[in-house]
Formats: C-alpha cells, structure tokens, sequence
C-alpha cells in the first residue's frame, strides 16, 4: 500500500510540474501580458516583459524582469527533468534528491512571485509617465497559478521524503519474523520453510535396499567367477 500512495503522490507531482512548462511557453508565445492605453482616443497596445525592445516602455527596467524569466524557465525544466527521471527508476529516490526536488521547486516559485510582482510594479508606476492607464490580462493569473502548482510540487516532494523515512524507520525497527512475513504479504507469496535437525539418521528403507541390494550382488560374482574356470578347464 506504501508503494501505491508514493506512486500517486509522485503522478501528481510531474502533473503539476508539466503544467508549469505549459503555462510558461503559453507566456512565452503570447504577447498580451498587459494593455496600455497611450491616449483616450487611440486603440490599446500590448505589451509582454518577453519583449526585447518597445518605444513605450524604457528597456533597462524590462531587462531585470526578462532574465528572471529566462532563468525561471530553465529551472522549471531541470525540476521536471528530475521529477520524470525519479518517477522513471532512472536515478534513485534517496532523501537528497527528494530535498533538492523539493528546493528546487520552492526556489522556481519564489523567483517567478519576484518577476511578477515586480513587473506589476512597474507598470503601475509608469501609468502617469508613459501610458495614461493599463489592463492585466489572463497571462499574469496563469502566472500566478504556476506559482501555486510550483509550491505544491514542492510540498509533494517533501511528502514523498517524509514516507519513505517512515517507510525506512517502520522496517529497521520492526523484528525479522515480522519483516519477512510483511514481504510476502506485500508480494502475495507464502513460503513455509521445514528445518530439520543437524544430525539425523538415514531412513531405514534406504537402509535396506542397500543391503538387499549388495546381498544379491554378492553370490553372483562368485557365480560367474566359476563360469569362467570350467571354461577354462
């Protein structure tokens, strides 16, 4: 039953992670992030912090924000990188790994709060300078949801640590009787072992064969022993 709850917990966790990759090249790919408004009169531009170079917006503040994107980007990919390799058997689940998952999720989340909430700020702060008003889009909220599905990820990696020290500490303290019988129950197999004494005689039937045995075999060689002298004769 251990093994089926980490396998659960494990598939909701590359699914929470698969779907922070999506989300970011969803904000990758569009460029609505927010919607600036020059003039009363003049129709909305859109506006994205992936955006290289615009003639509203001045680039050294954007620059900040789009290396911190970059950056969330890659360790989104290496945590679910090391997510499928675990859920895969290809590296081995040990406490450090499940930690450094666990990080490394905390920390992609807490990068990309940062970028958010700062680019926020600095398109309210440029309201009154640059553009009369602006508009958030669906983008910043997906954003935001990566941020959440990001802190979960980490909380299921830190659960799956917390099982299988559990799972570890139950199985060393627990006697070697009942570790066996847990094994076989686990793997649904009986195996009933008959140990028997250290000096223990031949069974008596063996016994008797033999000596049966050897006292027919004994007055025949004297049989053909003779044969072979009156031939000879």
């Amino acid at each position: 039953m251990v093994h089926v709850s980490v396998r659960k917990v494990q598939a909701t966790n590359m699914f929470f992670s698969s779907w922070v990759l999506v989300f970011l090249a969803v904000g990758i790919i569009t460029e609505e992030w927010a919607e600036l408004k020059l003039e009363p009169k003049k129709p909305r531009i859109s506006h994205s912090p992936w955006i290289c170079c615009t003639p509203v917006w001045p680039e050294g503040g954007l620059e900040v924000i789009r290396n911190m994107l970059i950056f969330v980007l890659n360790l989104s990919f290496l945590h679910n990188l090391f997510l499928g390799f675990e859920f895969t058997y290809m590296i081995p689940q040990t406490k450090h790994i499940l930690v450094m998952t666990a990080c490394l999720a905390f920390l992609t989340g807490i990068l990309l709060l940062c970028a958010l909430l700062l680019y926020q700020q600095m398109i309210s702060q440029g309201e009154s300078v640059y553009y009369s008003s602006y508009k958030i889009t669906w983008i910043i909220f997906t954003a935001y949801l990566s941020v959440f599905f990001l802190i979960v990820s980490g909380f299921l990696s830190l659960l799956q640590h917390k099982q299988s020290v559990v799972n570890s500490a139950s199985l060393t303290t627990m006697p070697k009787s009942a570790r066996e019988s847990q094994v076989m129950e686990q793997s649904g197999a009986s195996i009933k072992v008959i140990s028997l004494p250290a000096s223990t005689a031949m069974p008596h039937s063996i016994v008797r064969v033999h000596s049966a045995q050897t006292k027919e075999d004994a007055p025949e060689r004297p049989q053909v022993q003779a044969r072979h002298v009156t031939w000879a004769l």
